[in-house]
């Protein structure tokens, strides 16, 4: 449950040992760097470094440039600077091709739109132009309202579909009356054609269809070739960031003219096995020694399997510093059984699951995250057994609506061992229950962080004080003033010399803590209500006895519950980690440390 033990070394060896004691470093995996900020000088990069950083950058451009193809490649060295040059090339060229053509299916989209809107007025595009003696007006307008507002008669209009053409003789007076009777002006596009509108359109749409084509065309061969290059660009991505890292490793490493001194930290059980493996790598021409510092060290998260997905949450927060309990532990423990109490549906949990496993499936970065929302799921499945519900049905117990839909009695003679739905006032009780019971935990598990750092009087003066608080409250409640009031009163005194002022200040905050966990009352009651909402929004359309009535009735269920999952994954993570970070955490963590970065490694 505490962070890895770690330690901080040095290594110091002559300058021709430098590439072999980075490649070991690297290949180890072990070593945190920490970079020299003393009076000696700071080591130069390798020659190779420039060479490969400007590779790295350019191969990184191409790669999120280049569409996603799956494959296997490699890739060679001496050819990798020309092969960057030469993909850039063609992948500059395929960007210009698909912009020029994107450009032209917009203009020609523009050009079709407006013709549309004129079909049927039986002109040219020809006609929308004016002339020395005509004036064009292209725009809606009624044509009725137009002849009895001008006595000229020196016009013609052309009606469209959704647009009228107005060809008069150069007059003011016109111009003057179309405003009078509301007319909108709409300006033509560039048309890049001539003659018949009704022929431009028919031009228009096949050059769109043939614009389509050449656009599919040009990204089927844009992916035929990035599924031949991509593979080696990935290649060559992986060998240079490496290779990158160790060339400029020497950057945070003090030097003199003849030597190299590396500072960094390791976990501590792991001090012999570096030490061997450098000395094998260097020939023994390397010194090793743990440094005796009162810096703090970085993080190394030490759990098991299980635990493992929860440190995502945990760093969500903060990462723990070295000294303290890792809450990883905490969250596996109780996160997932909050979240299952609170949707308790075992229909719901196996929903939930799958957006989940989904969501580790495509994006691998939260791949953690997603796995211990998955933890989350299937507690939902075993309190929605316990309480007997699936999807907002009932389908354990007497009144079993899954053993009357099937027939299948076998279902009735399941019990359900607490039918939330019914006993909705025990969940509100339960939930001031397990406020006391998280928020007190997380009093027991700062005693112990403050006995570590400060010694036991502390640890009970700052944390166990709290708890005698909440007993001496329960005392009063239930025995009177007599039995709470001495307690009360010895908590609080405990809690003046453990916390001063600032103690008693903070006691209101412990009952809004505490009435914080209604959050998984309110929950469990919108949990059973919106699915029940559903059910009762399809059951009429069931009732109907045709097909149509079962379809909607069917469409109904099925968009209802895929809405109601996304709502209860939200409810349900936002208020069960709420009530982690904000009520319990606080009540025993300090976070603020950094994460262990060993060089070469990924953690």
């Amino acid at each position: 449950m505490k962070p890895a033990k770690m330690c901080k070394i040095s290594i110091t060896g002559h300058k021709d040992q430098l590439q072999k004691t980075i490649d070991t470093l690297y290949r180890l995996k072990l070593f945190d760097i920490q970079t020299y900020d003393g009076e000696l000088d700071t080591g130069n990069p390798f020659d190779e470094a420039e060479e490969f950083s400007q590779m790295l950058v350019d191969t990184r451009s191409l790669l999120s440039t280049l569409p996603e193809a799956e494959g296997t490649g490699s890739f060679q060295l001496s050819q990798l600077a020309n092969d960057i040059e030469t993909v850039k090339e063609k992948v500059d060229e395929f960007e210009r091709k698909q912009a020029e053509l994107a450009d032209e299916k917009r203009d020609v989209k523009t050009q079709l739109d407006f013709l549309k809107k004129l079909k049927g007025a039986k002109i040219s595009i020809e006609d929308l132009e004016g002339s020395d003696t005509l004036e064009t007006f292209v725009g809606k307008f009624d044509k009725e309202e137009l002849e009895e507002a001008t006595d000229h008669d020196l016009y013609e209009v052309f009606e469209g579909k959704d647009l009228n053409l107005l060809a008069y003789r150069k007059d003011r007076g016109m111009q003057e009356v179309l405003r009078e009777i509301g007319a909108t002006e709409t300006k033509p596009p560039q048309i890049d054609y001539t003659g018949d509108l009704e022929k431009v359109l028919t031009t228009l749409k096949n050059r769109r269809d043939g614009i389509k084509s050449d656009l599919d065309s040009l990204q089927e061969e844009y992916r035929e070739y990035a599924r031949k290059w991509r593979p080696k660009l990935e290649d060559a991505e992986s060998f240079l960031t490496e290779r990158v890292e160790k060339a400029e490793a020497p950057l945070s490493f003090a030097t003199t003219d003849s030597t190299f001194i590396a500072e960094g930290w390791i976990p501590h059980d792991k001090f012999n096995e570096l030490g061997e493996e450098l000395h094998r790598a260097t020939g023994g021409k390397i010194h090793i020694q743990e440094e005796q510092t009162d810096e703090e060290p970085p993080t190394k998260h030490e759990n098991n399997v299980a635990v493992k997905p929860f440190e995502s949450l945990t760093d969500l927060v903060s990462v723990p510093r070295h000294n303290e309990i890792d809450p990883s532990f905490l969250l596996m423990l109780t996160f997932p059984l909050m979240f299952g109490f609170m949707i308790g549906d075992a229909g719901y949990g196996l929903t939930t699951l799958a957006v989940f496993y989904g969501g580790y499936r495509l994006f691998p970065a939260a791949s953690e995250i997603f796995k211990s929302l998955m933890y989350a799921s299937i507690a939902t499945v075993a309190f929605g057994l316990a309480f007997g519900d699936a999807f907002g049905y009932v389908i354990f117990g007497h009144h079993s609506q899954l053993a009357s839909a099937t027939g299948i009695h076998l279902f009735e003679q399941i019990p359900i061992l607490f039918h939330r739905a019914e006993h909705l006032g025990d969940v509100f009780t339960l939930s001031v229950v397990i406020g006391l019971a998280h928020v007190n935990l997380g009093y027991l598990v700062g005693f112990y962080n403050e006995f570590m750092k400060h010694g036991l009087k502390e640890a009970f003066l700052e944390k166990i004080s709290w708890i005698l608080l909440e007993i001496g409250a329960f005392a009063w409640y239930v025995f009177g003033a007599q039995v709470g009031a001495p307690v009360l009163l010895i908590s609080l005194v405990m809690l003046y010399v453990g916390e001063g002022v600032e103690g008693m200040v903070e006691i209101p905050s412990l009952l809004s803590n505490i009435l914080s966990y209604f959050r998984i009352f309110g929950v469990s009651v919108a949990a059973v209500s919106l699915a029940a909402v559903v059910n009762a929004m399809a059951d009429p359309l069931f009732g109907m006895g045709n097909a149509v009535g079962f379809a909607l009735g069917t469409v109904v269920l099925v968009v209802g519950h895929v809405f109601n999952t996304f709502v209860k994954i939200m409810e349900g993570f936002l208020q069960g980690i709420r009530l982690h970070y904000v009520e319990m955490f606080t009540k025993f963590y300090e976070g603020g440390g950094r994460k262990y970065a060993p060089f070469g490694g990924t953690e």
